[in-house]
């Protein structure tokens, strides 16, 4: 009997233990597959989850209530109880430190979390707020760095609030320190930071630390940026001043008009042509019939388009001006005839509006004179083409402009 016994007590504890181990296996891996997504399924199997405690504190701060306290401050306890090392724990009970007013308790255990790791996102995010209000910008930056090397999502959080805190000269000037070392963040901050600027100064703070007024710039696309935008801002002698630099100019050069006959290719600086190339609207760098080896704009218009073919912002002060320059090609339909336009870039007065006159293809000079008002700081020189109702049956072309104070100084 006893030897028919023994047999079933040796399967029964078998099979006791196996499901003992298959209990502890399930908890174990709810705990690794849901403390972060659902934590309270992860603690309903094991309650001293230290990931799960420290996150279920984490979701209840994000809609805390005053009757949350006692509850986040459990969590937090349980966590760290668990698992030391873990540095969601000590910021949790960090945060209800705060609230009961022990900030050196709360220092302590933020300090402590961040020895534990510096990729935890609210031990950072609490760091920034601390040294924010205690004035220490460059710390605060550090830690501003370590939270934003720590995933891509927190670029989401951190930037409008980078965005917003550069405005204070205070800050742009260490930041443009710290966007000089070329963290891995720096660029994707700046590629968003420029367009939703209202900071003149704040742009021209970031270009001259990160030196891209250098000559030649090591970032033209993101100097061209800054300073359109800073157009936009109408901050025109700062954009200028970068443009200068960065091509080894001096800082307060103002040249009426750059490459007048177009002999190198138009890009995306203010200072320069800007030339359009769409498919019926289009300003060309083509060979000057009348000259050897020249080139010259050609504007084109076709199926009932027109407009501005090229562009160059430049800064004449206030007084009388003569532009002058040579068109050829320009015959048949007066209204397609190509025109020079002098616009205030700050608010699109026109100056001058005039059209080119008729001429041979060989070319011929031309001059008008204008006035620049002394509410008028910075102007566009404007090309534009018209299309004719019969199409563009010439092609124009216009060389060699210039723009002097009348009088000739």
């Amino acid at each position: 009997m006893l030897l028919r016994i023994r047999p079933i007590a040796r399967v029964s504890a078998i099979l006791f233990v196996g499901v003992m181990l298959a209990v502890f296996v399930l908890g174990v891996t709810l705990d690794r597959i849901t403390a972060r997504p659902k934590p309270q399924i992860a603690l309903a199997w094991n309650p001293g989850s230290a990931d799960a405690n420290a996150r279920a504190g984490r979701l209840l701060l994000e809609h805390m209530t005053a009757g949350m306290k006692e509850q986040i401050r459990s969590y937090g306890m349980r966590s760290l109880t668990r698992q030391p090392v873990n540095a969601a724990a000590p910021t949790l009970l960090a945060i209800v430190a705060s609230l009961d007013g022990k900030n050196r308790q709360a220092e302590r255990l933020v300090r402590y979390a961040e020895t534990m790791s510096r990729r935890d996102v609210p031990t950072e995010m609490w760091l920034i707020e601390h040294d924010v209000q205690r004035g220490d910008i460059p710390n605060a930056l550090v830690h501003y760095d370590r939270a934003l090397r720590t995933n891509d999502q927190t670029r989401d959080i951190l930037f409008p609030i980078l965005n917003q805190a550069v405005s204070d000269p205070e800050i742009a000037r260490p930041m443009a320190m710290f966007l000089a070392r070329r963290p891995v963040w720096g660029r994707p901050f700046m590629t968003q930071y420029v367009p939703v600027s209202t900071s003149p100064n704040a742009l021209y703070t970031f270009a001259r630390g990160l030196k891209l007024d250098h000559a030649p710039t090591p970032d033209p696309t993101m100097l061209q940026a800054i300073e359109k935008r800073l157009v936009d801002l109408y901050a025109y002698q700062q954009s200028a001043a970068l443009y200068n630099r960065a091509h080894g100019l001096p800082v307060d050069d103002r040249t009426p008009i750059r490459n007048g006959g177009f002999e190198q290719p138009g890009n995306w600086d203010p200072f320069d042509w800007n030339l359009i190339d769409d498919e019926n609207l289009a300003g060309l760098r083509q060979p000057n019939p009348a000259a050897k080896g020249g080139t010259a704009l050609f504007p084109f218009a076709a199926n009932g388009r027109g407009g501005d073919v090229a562009v160059q912002l430049t800064l004449l002060p206030p007084g009388n001006y003569v532009i002058t320059a040579r068109v050829g090609g320009t015959r048949g339909d007066p209204l397609a005839f190509p025109q020079l336009v002098v616009r205030c870039a700050r608010d699109g007065r026109e100056l001058l509006h005039a059209a080119f006159p008729p001429s041979p293809d060989t070319g011929q000079s031309w001059r008008v004179n204008f006035t620049i008002s002394s509410n008028c700081t910075a102007q566009r020189i404007v090309v534009r083409a018209a299309s004719g109702i019969d199409g563009q049956v010439t092609a124009p072309w216009i060389d060699d402009i210039s723009v002097r104070p009348l009088g000739g100084r």
